[in-house]
């Protein structure tokens, strides 16, 4: 855990994003096998980028931009880019009044590669306390063949944080979970 600025946390977070975005590309590129076979352009192009609609090699991902606001409502992210549209990546924190001094301040605004806007329980057994659910994002990437090309977007999850021995974090998606049936 190192502490930093509320503009040091944005710069952590675009930067986890735009990697997310970036490894998501790729992935799906490599899944599809689009160096072989690449996706048709789709028949409707909202955009003017090219290289949004180009399935045959993956785009260059600008570092993503980040503004916060507080709010008194659940935090959440708000992302969503089409390279179709061209322009630099736009993340949107909503975060509570505490985020500054709880989650940014306290070095977990990015944990395990993944955007932390709100810390939902902590770990009291140890010293000083560490997050135990955080609320995060899921950031999907893929290209869309019929209409936007490549894009990407986040979906809000809370979930559990699980600690090694060493104190190393990682963000246990839902569906990692064991099952209780």
């Amino acid at each position: 855990m190192v502490a930093v600025r509320v503009g040091q946390a944005r710069e952590l977070i675009g930067k986890a994003v735009t990697d997310a975005v970036r490894g998501g590309f790729e992935a799906w590129f490599d899944d599809m096998d689009y160096a072989a076979h690449p996706a048709p352009t789709p028949a409707f192009k909202a955009g003017r980028e090219r290289t949004g609609h180009d399935a045959s090699r993956v785009p260059e991902v600008p570092l993503a931009r980040v503004e916060s606001t507080v709010t008194g409502d659940d935090p959440k992210v708000f992302f969503t880019y089409k390279v179709e549209y061209g322009g630099q990546p736009l993340v949107q924190l909503s975060v509570r009044p505490t985020w500054a001094r709880q989650v940014a301040g306290a070095g977990w605004a990015v944990m395990d590669g993944r955007p932390v806007v709100d810390v939902l329980e902590w770990d009291d057994s140890v010293t000083p306390a560490r997050p135990a659910r955080v609320r995060t994002a899921l950031i999907s990437a893929d290209y869309d063949a019929s209409m936007h090309g490549w894009r990407a977007h986040a979906d809000n999850r809370a979930c559990r944080v699980a600690w090694t021995r060493e104190g190393t974090a990682t963000i246990v998606m839902p569906w990692d979970e064991p099952s209780t049936a």
